[in-house]
């Protein structure tokens, strides 16, 4: 009788302060995006400037790990147990919910799907940053 048996890739077995470094990389990089959209017309003005630049790059980045580090979380854990292709999954489901998030936190202005960028920006960064996982495969035991 032949039982099928679930054995993981390598590069699935992810630790927990991996998974935290990728999200806080993804949330820079992020953060950073958002910031660069108002480089061209700051970085024009002067050092005061620069100043203004960098707060609002920091302001990026913590609104963005306030605003994704539970939906992050549940995330991978739904991307694990059902066994979604990594890197599709990473990417697309972030890039589909930021903007579902984006509206929940801000209303319903159509602007809110400039976030579907971003979320794909993050989860790509993300999944670079764990190593490139791959889901796990099915094989056949004995």
């Amino acid at each position: 009788m032949e039982t099928k048996e679930t054995t993981l890739h390598p590069d699935t077995a992810i630790d927990d302060g991996k998974a935290i470094a990728g999200w806080f990389y993804a949330c820079l990089a992020v953060g950073g995006a958002i910031a660069g959209l108002f480089a061209p017309g700051v970085l024009q003005d002067g050092p005061a400037a620069h100043t203004f630049l960098v707060m609002i790059a920091l302001i990026a980045i913590a609104v963005t790990m306030f605003l994704t580090a539970l939906p992050a979380f549940l995330l991978v854990q739904l991307v694990r147990a059902w066994r979604l292709p990594r890197g599709f999954a990473d990417i697309l489901i972030p890039a589909s919910l930021s903007p579902l998030i984006g509206a929940i936190c801000f209303g319903g202005h159509p602007a809110v799907l400039l976030l579907a960028p971003l979320g794909a920006l993050g989860g790509g960064v993300y999944w670079f940053a764990v190593g490139k996982p791959q889901a796990p495969k099915q094989t056949d035991g004995v």
